[in-house]
């Protein structure tokens, strides 16, 4: 509930907290360099007291904020990591790409690796489904005889949309969560946005790029180092390397991958759509709902892989109970940065609800008849820019639209999607990613510019496209 009390601030002055709260956070991330989670907590508690909230509710609010998002994506996004972690270790993940690939002629190519980046995207993180899937793009490149960047463009693409705007991703599911949105809806109203926003920044802005950057970044090449050596699949040059692949197991086929993949995204339709399935109330209805809730999804989906996919491990040292149990606790090393973020995002979203800014703002924004889908693609757009970081900008903007979600007659789902959608516009310096694109693919600033950041800001405009053409469908 907003605080109440007879010497509340007036809705304007609250308003301005809230625009002074997401300008420090700017500051305190892009000038002052602070963490994020550091700088989320640091505006938290300054709106509380600019916000006169009393000294000892802005800790309850922020606690309670930290432990209302927590309680709904934390086992999640832990179980997602191991999915994930189980499916780059047993190979799965390259199995599934080269047999996507090569099923592919030349004409086929962009269409699966767009395809292939949406499906291995779903259950890992953008940054390693670009590593694992990095030697296929350095192969392709090498038959096709161009340069890997403008191959790789449908993969990076196909990965970016999904980690902007489909559960389990950590972004997504927070939006969810502060939306009270419901993932299955979620996840298939994500794939028709995330369909076409693909097709338009993977194979279709590839082939413009093709045409306009291909002949002068082939003559670059010409005269200067591979880009891709780290990736380029070559043979066993070592005795202890030949070793672990001797006694290593087959990796795991891209049949079972792509099972692993998708029984969690099935669970959770059948949970979604329990009610149209089987009568409410009655057993079957229950059991329907209860296997599709996303915890119970999720952890179905791990038990499974550990038993398809562990087997499978690519390591010639160990195997069996010990090494899975090894790789579990291993899998939630790469997530605890996000989870940090994630908490004090949820943290920051208590106080702006609590203070009432977060109401006065949307009051604000409704008053000013702005579409709610585009005013949510807005805000994380501006913070995206600003920060650089897809997380904190989907995390900061779903915190100050939260209150809006039920009150604008707009699917709470649709706003986790054009909040997803501006989360991803305009990569540059800011951003962690820019830098790796351009480190991986031994890039030049403008080339970087040229091809990722176009290809960003090309997804997050189609995505709002998309977004709007969908609301006026399922209005």
């Amino acid at each position: 509930m907003p605080l109440a009390t007879s010497l509340a601030p007036p809705a304007w002055y609250l308003v301005a907290c809230a625009a002074g709260t997401v300008i420090l956070l700017i500051l305190l991330i892009a000038r002052l360099r602070l963490h994020p989670a550091l700088a989320l907590a640091t505006a938290a508690f300054a709106l509380g007291i600019a916000a006169r909230m009393p000294w000892v509710r802005i800790s309850l609010s922020f606690s309670a904020g930290v432990g209302n998002l927590m309680g709904h994506i934390a086992v999640v996004l832990g179980l997602g990591a191991i999915l994930g972690n189980l499916l780059a270790r047993s190979g799965g993940a390259t199995a599934l790409g080269r047999a996507l690939v090569d099923s592919c002629g030349p004409r086929g190519l962009p269409w699966a690796l767009l395809g292939l980046g949406m499906l291995v995207g779903m259950p890992v993180f953008f940054e390693v489904g670009l590593v694992l899937l990095m030697p296929i793009v350095a192969a392709a490149a090498h038959r096709s005889r161009r340069p890997p960047i403008l191959v790789g463009i449908p993969l990076m693409a196909g990965l970016s949309i999904v980690h902007g705007t489909l559960p389990p991703h950590p972004a997504a599911m927070l939006a969810a969560a502060q939306y009270h949105a419901d993932l299955g809806r979620t996840i298939l109203w994500g794939l028709a946005v995330a369909i076409p926003a693909g097709i338009m920044a993977g194979p279709a802005l590839g082939w413009l790029l093709n045409r306009l950057l291909a002949p002068a970044m082939m003559r670059k090449a010409a005269t200067s180092e591979p880009g891709l050596a780290l990736f380029e699949e070559a043979g066993i040059e070592t005795e202890e390397a030949a070793i672990a692949a001797h006694t290593a197991p087959a990796p795991a086929g891209p049949l079972r991958a792509a099972s692993a993949i998708l029984l969690p995204i099935a669970l959770i339709f059948v949970g979604s759509w329990a009610d149209a399935l089987s009568t409410p109330g009655t057993a079957a209805n229950q059991m329907l709902h209860f296997i599709g809730s996303p915890d119970v999804a999720l952890l179905l989906a791990v038990l499974v892989a550990l038993a398809t996919l562990g087997p499978r491990i690519q390591t010639g040292h160990e195997h069996g109970a010990e090494l899975l149990r090894r790789l579990t606790t291993e899998s939630f090393e790469p997530i605890a940065n996000v989870l940090i973020i994630l908490a004090a995002a949820g943290g920051l979203s208590g106080i702006l609800r609590d203070s009432g800014a977060a109401q006065a703002t949307i009051t604000l924004a409704l008053g000013a008849h702005m579409p709610p889908l585009v005013l949510a693609w807005l805000l994380a757009a501006v913070v995206r820019v600003s920060m650089g970081s897809a997380t904190v900008a989907m995390a900061v903007a779903s915190a100050v639209l939260a209150p809006m979600a039920g009150h604008t007659g707009v699917r709470p789902e649709l706003l986790v999607l054009a909040t997803g959608t501006g989360s991803l516009i305009f990569s540059q310096v800011n951003d962690p990613g820019f830098w790796m694109i351009q480190s991986f693919f031994n890039l030049e600033m403008k080339e970087t510019f040229a091809t990722w950041t176009v290809l960003e800001t090309v997804l997050s405009i189609c995505g709002l496209a998309a977004t709007l053409l969908l609301s006026t469908v399922l209005h």
